[in-house]
């Protein structure tokens, strides 16, 4: 088990998700950890929010299907648009 502190910068796309500690399996990936974040906040994110999630994993950047393999801190953000 791993200890991650969740916090969600882009609270727009995670409507009803508060930030916080979570234990998460070894091997959860980040879609896992939002998923139990879900189920513990009793709210459910829009799909199409995903495309829009730029995670960060103890301040390094990590896939949605990313691998959590530590305790760390994993920040939910935005994806910067625009040219």
């Amino acid at each position: 088990m791993h200890k991650v502190h969740v916090k969600f910068i882009a609270d727009e796309l995670a409507p009803g998700l508060t930030n916080g500690d979570y234990a998460v399996t070894d091997g959860a990936t980040v879609r896992d950890v939002i998923t139990l974040c879900e189920q513990q906040c009793g709210a459910t994110i829009p799909q199409n929010n995903f495309g829009f999630m730029y995670p960060l994993f103890n301040g390094k950047p990590i896939a949605l299907d990313g691998m959590i393999t530590k305790d760390g801190t994993l920040h939910i953000c935005r994806v910067v648009l625009g040219g």
